[in-house]
């Protein structure tokens, strides 16, 4: 039998990689989308689109009619948890009461490794976004319906958004081992937890098999992406000097100050035992991307 997925975020820029991945593997996949016309241009024709927005209940009851297995992927990039919404909060608490009304058996949702692992900030620091994400996955967990979470570490697919005029910018003093993950990977998990009763209400760490800090994994990268792509340091101070909106900076500072101190240890046995162990390394993601663009 045809294995179908509805799956909510799947225009952002992790979603959509999962949900073209899905897809190729032959998962029969629904996107619930603000506009059906804008996501057409980034989503295949096989992919189904209907239109429904996380803030409108009413609309998210008739988006997930017939919806068996549903995947949430949303993200935060506000550290201010006394705004009125937020997708990940009032958004994935509307979803999910959605839900609920129609029967889904099956609900899984990403966040970061850090949120399972707070013992991996080496200073004591928490991660400001985790507040603001904890009610929506705390109504998942109380909401009677089978979940999967999965805590993603660091993923492969934002390297390239860091290259600009030959030149990689590592922003603070990483020194500590990331394992990183990617889309690809995560994809494939995904696709093995629907139906998956082994993976009904767990919580599963998701990271890659290499364990390195960011310099050097940097390096590793690019020498199959670009190859003769400068690395270069710059202090977390930098980020004033970028000329972004304030709200965006306190976000990248406050991001990037927390991922600096983050010593992350192997942890995802449990995950390949139950998903299947991860196949892509640093290497072969950046020569897919490559030969991608």
């Amino acid at each position: 039998m045809q294995k179908t997925i509805t799956i909510i975020g799947a225009t952002g820029q992790l979603g959509r990689k999962v949900a073209r991945k899905l897809d190729s593997k032959g998962v029969q996949v629904t996107a619930v989308v603000r506009d059906a016309a804008s996501a057409r241009t980034t989503l295949p024709e096989s992919i189904h689109l209907i239109e429904a927005d996380v803030s409108d209940k009413e609309s998210l009851v008739s988006a997930l009619v017939g919806t068996k297995t549903l995947y949430i992927t949303l993200n935060t990039t506000s550290l201010d948890p006394s705004l009125p919404f937020h997708a990940e909060r009032e958004g994935v608490i509307n979803t999910v009461e959605a839900a609920k009304i129609n029967g889904v058996q099956h609900i899984m949702q990403i966040a970061g490794i850090d949120y399972l692992h707070p013992e991996f900030a080496d200073k004591g620091l928490e991660y400001k976004t985790n507040v603001i994400r904890k009610p929506g996955i705390e109504a998942i967990k109380n909401s009677g319906i089978n979940f999967t979470f999965f805590f993603c570490s660091f993923f492969l697919d934002s390297f390239p958004t860091f290259i600009e005029n030959g030149q990689f910018a590592i922003i603070g003093d990483h020194v500590y081992p990331i394992y990183y993950t990617n889309t690809t990977d995560l994809a494939e998990m995904i696709g093995s937890a629907i139906g998956n009763e082994m993976a009904y209400n767990q919580s599963f760490s998701v990271q890659g098999t290499e364990g390195m800090s960011l310099p050097e994994a940097a390096r590793k990268f690019v020498e199959a992406y670009s190859a003769g792509t400068d690395i270069a340091a710059y202090p977390i101070a930098a980020i004033v000097e970028m000329g972004l909106p304030e709200e965006q900076a306190a976000f990248m500072e406050h991001m990037l100050t927390y991922v600096e101190q983050l010593k992350e240890q192997p942890v995802s046995q449990k995950t390949w035992q139950v998903l299947g162990k991860p196949k892509t390394t640093i290497t072969d993601f950046a020569r897919n991307l490559s030969s991608a663009s």
